[in-house]
């Protein structure tokens, strides 16, 4: 059995308790026990490569009692960690060159395991971002950033990961997000073409043949419902409508 507790909890403080017991068989049974500290007494550590985006975040959380520390990268926030001791992290997905905000929940989620964790994203759907559930540390909350501008939906996400309620914070799981009648290989498909590559190109990544690629595509397009007999360049739509909701992703190389 063994048993997490964090040492500096003071009475009214909101810490986990967390609860592992074997079993017979592999695996292990995980129960998560946790109260709730007054809101002036909580940390919150904002990660955000965005200068203006995390003083945002920060000022709007300081007016509701938080205390708030901010890192504007991985090596920064880990640092963080240490002095600041946060009840929960805000963490941006892409936080530039080097190590990404899912990366740093990795690590927080192995290493702090009492740190309740939500990410930020403009992605409405990971997948656009070549991102899958199973890359992903469990107990998360996702927030889209287009949605933090309604202060009620952040705190709301804040309350509910610190309340160990992070399933209920999915903003990209809505059921109506742009491109949701795709799947994931028609999303990475359409991906390849937002970054310019040919069907030859795609053909070669994803070894299949170029009329495999052509057949792919067109049921892309019917998908979108967009029309492949009229005036609008249907690549060219499909592409536009992929960077309206992702932004122009990078291209990669072989």
């Amino acid at each position: 059995m063994n048993i997490w507790w964090k040492s500096t909890c003071a009475p009214g403080d909101y810490r986990p308790f967390l609860l592992d017991i074997p079993q017979t068989t592999p695996g292990l049974v995980r129960i998560s026990y946790s109260w709730r500290m007054n809101r002036e007494r909580r940390r919150l550590l904002v990660v955000e490569d965005d200068a203006l985006t995390a003083s945002l975040l920060a000022e709007t959380l300081v007016s509701q009692g938080f205390e708030v520390m901010t890192a504007n990268d991985v090596v920064e926030a880990l640092g963080a960690v240490d002095s600041f001791d946060p009840d929960a992290a805000l963490i941006d997905i892409a936080l530039g060159e080097g190590p990404s905000g899912i990366d740093l929940a990795h690590v927080l989620h192995r290493k702090h395991p009492w740190i309740a964790l939500l990410l930020l994203t403009k992605n409405p759907d990971l997948r656009t971002a070549g991102i899958n559930e199973a890359d992903l540390p469990p107990g998360c909350g996702f927030l889209r950033k287009d949605r933090v501008r309604d202060a009620k939906h952040l705190f709301d996400g804040i309350e509910a990961v610190l309340g160990d309620r992070p399933s209920s914070v999915r903003d990209d799981q809505d059921p109506a997000k742009p491109l949701a009648a795709l799947n994931s290989r028609q999303l990475e498909i359409l991906r390849l073409v937002a970054q310019g590559y040919t069907n030859d190109y795609i053909a070669r990544n994803k070894a299949t043949s170029r009329s495999t690629v052509e057949r792919w595509l067109t049921e892309i397009f019917r998908l979108l419902e967009i029309d492949t007999h009229g005036d609008v360049n249907p690549r060219v739509e499909a592409t536009r409508r992929f960077i309206n909701v992702a932004s122009l992703p990078e291209r990669t190389t072989e």
